[in-house]
């Protein structure tokens, strides 16, 4: 009888140790499953246009009646914030300068990611600080690879080893960062070993050996996430206004003021330029989300004198090179002559490298200097060979608006920890964000919000549980029904760009090519875009510019920039034509384009 307890106790941690092994075979039973029912349906099936946003926002022009929040920036966060305040049941008015994500969030690594090299930094520093951010990240990978399924992708990710000491140290410290993934229901795949026949396999340019006389032992493999920022900013931003917000970009918020209602209530007073009508509008709001990045004191100025933000901008370079030069569909780790990292990664089609960390002026014209796309090039050549300047088919530079601590300086932005910190203005009625990462927009808004709604708008506007941790953005609620294979006359390879491109909204322009074949008329050779891309974003994607279109709806500008460029006098004739754009418009769009491509190249 004695041994019937035992027996129990053995069966039972041989059934836990057995379930653990099985799980860890098995990534989906350490996959989140989402549940989407709490989600109400969209409220406009088709998005609704920048015209139709702004007829919105006549609804606010008085201090009677305003808004219950204006956000200020059009890039991740502020996205972010608009469909998160919009699902809650607020009133949502945003305002971006430029167009979405046309700053800082359109020139990210395009890695959603936990940060495996701030997981070394928290085991080898013992901080805990940069081992929860981690944690967090790993989280909301997970959630962002289901808000956008078909703008982001698991991506596996290898790192080379020419020592014994790094297979060992690699592969622990990647079991860690799946670990944690597991904790918080993050997992995509597991990480594993790579043979030096497997690497090679994966990556013929891959060296064998280095200068010193090393030879190859293989790779430490592991999965992190890969997106299409640009893209899924806009699809945020679209997503809130067909839930009811209105977003406008190029709409540029040139003065604020706290008024008082005929009801005794202090309201935030905005006045608008409204850069494509050239025109004025006057909203009111209950308060203000400043979601500005690197502008984020800019725009606190706009109310008041003074600025509670520290923020130390850092500017961080990519570059384009030919797909040969990484891993294929993968990505591999580079570790950089400062200490850091470079990543190499397939993105769209070409190799994406970067990225530097620096510290830097905050300015609307950031540009690659030759030097930083030189460091890039000398830390890719020990593992792929000799890669050189004219081999770069494009570059590009954005603004990291890192948050500083009290008492800290910002001299060494690598070292600073890549946390968000929400700021809250009782007198002026706002709330200011900066820092944080691509990877936890989400949760960046989720913070935002809650802080907003405890600090200045409790008893004032209803607020509902935030409900983004199970949302999708437009293009996945019915991304099953898009086809595996072509059913019209276009190429394999459009038909791949179109599913990946716009979701469930292909069947859209499947429709308008069924309906007018000249839209399949191709716009470049060795691209996927065709002439009905650039209609379908100008009818429905607020595509208002040129230079929207070939850096932002497609990315072209990011991709290639000679390609781009040879497609610019194309794109402005389409565009003419479906808004009726004068001669001297269409003109003046092609210059503006052109010159916008001079920040794609090293200075």
């Amino acid at each position: 009888m004695s041994r019937i307890p035992e027996k129990i106790l053995c069966a039972s941690a041989g059934a836990f140790v057995g379930c653990i092994g099985f799980s860890y075979t098995n990534p989906k039973w350490t996959q989140r499953r989402f549940n989407p029912k709490n989600v109400p349906p969209l409220l406009y099936q088709q998005t609704p246009s920048r015209e139709d946003c702004l007829k919105r926002m006549e609804a606010f022009n008085s201090p009677e009646n305003p808004m219950d929040v204006i956000i200020v920036g059009g890039g991740s966060v502020g996205a972010g914030v608009a469909l998160d305040a919009t699902t809650r049941g607020m009133t949502v008015g945003l305002f971006e300068m430029n167009d979405y994500a046309s700053g800082t969030s359109s020139r990210s690594t395009k890695l959603i990611h936990g940060g495996i090299r701030y997981l070394e930094k928290a085991v080898f520093k013992l901080d805990m600080q940069q081992l929860m951010l981690v944690a967090e990240a790993l989280r909301e990978r997970i959630i962002m690879s289901h808000q956008a399924p078909h703008l982001c992708r698991s991506i596996p990710t290898m790192i080379p080893c020419y020592n014994p000491i790094d297979i060992a140290k690699f592969w622990c410290g990647v079991k860690l960062y799946d670990i944690i993934a597991m904790w918080e229901r993050g997992t995509l795949e597991y990480a594993g070993y790579l043979t030096p026949y497997a690497a090679l396999k994966k990556f013929p340019y891959l060296k064998n050996g280095t200068n010193n006389g090393k030879i190859l032992l293989g790779a430490v493999e592991y999965y992190d996430g890969q997106m299409n920022d640009a893209r899924l900013c806009l699809s945020a931003a679209l997503t809130a206004a067909s839930y009811g917000a209105a977003t406008v970009n190029y709409a540029k918020v040139e003065k604020m003021e706290v008024v008082q209602n005929k009801m005794g209530e202090q309201v935030v007073k905005a006045t608008v330029q409204d850069r494509i009508n050239s025109n004025t509008l006057t909203v009111y709001g209950k308060s203000v989300v400043n979601a500005g990045g690197p502008f984020t004191a800019r725009i606190q100025k706009l109310i008041t004198d003074k600025t509670s933000v520290r923020m130390a901008p850092s500017s961080g370079t990519h570059i384009i090179i030919d797909r040969k030069y990484c891993p294929r569909d993968s990505a591999m780790v580079i570790p950089s002559n400062d200490g850091r990292v470079v990543f190499s990664a397939e993105w769209l089609g070409g190799c994406l490298v970067g990225t530097t960390d620096k510290g830097c002026e905050v300015t609307e014209d950031i540009r690659p200097t030759k030097s930083d796309i030189k460091f890039l090039l000398n830390n890719v050549e020990p593992y792929v060979g000799k890669v050189s300047e004219k081999d770069v088919l494009s570059a590009w530079c954005g603004i990291r608006p890192l948050a500083l601590p009290e008492n800290a300086e910002g001299s060494d932005t690598q070292n600073i920890v890549r946390e968000h910190m929400v700021v809250v203005d009782k007198d002026n009625l706002m709330v200011s964000v900066v820092g944080g990462k691509w990877t936890t927009y989400r949760k960046i808004a989720q913070d935002t919000v809650d802080a907003l709604y405890s600090s200045l708008l409790k008893g004032r506007v209803e607020c509902k549980p935030c409900i983004t941790e199970e949302l999708q953005v437009i293009g996945a609620h019915e991304l099953e029904t898009v086809p595996e294979e072509p059913k019209i006359s276009i190429s394999n390879k459009v038909h791949k760009f179109w599913r990946r491109q716009y979701g469930d909204r292909y069947h859209v322009l499947a429709d308008m090519v069924r309906e007018d074949p000249s839209l399949l008329k191709p716009l470049h050779p060795e691209e996927p875009v065709l002439a009905a891309d650039v209609v379908y974003s100008a009818q429905r994607e607020h595509c208002e510019r040129v230079v929207d279109f070939i850096s932002r709806r497609t990315r072209l500008s990011f991709l290639n920039v000679e390609h781009a460029k040879a497609i610019i006098p194309e794109v402005a004739q389409i565009m003419a034509t479906t808004k009726n754009w004068s001669r001297a418009r269409k003109s003046e769009e092609v210059a503006h384009a052109l010159a916008a491509l001079e920040s794609f190249h090293g200075q």
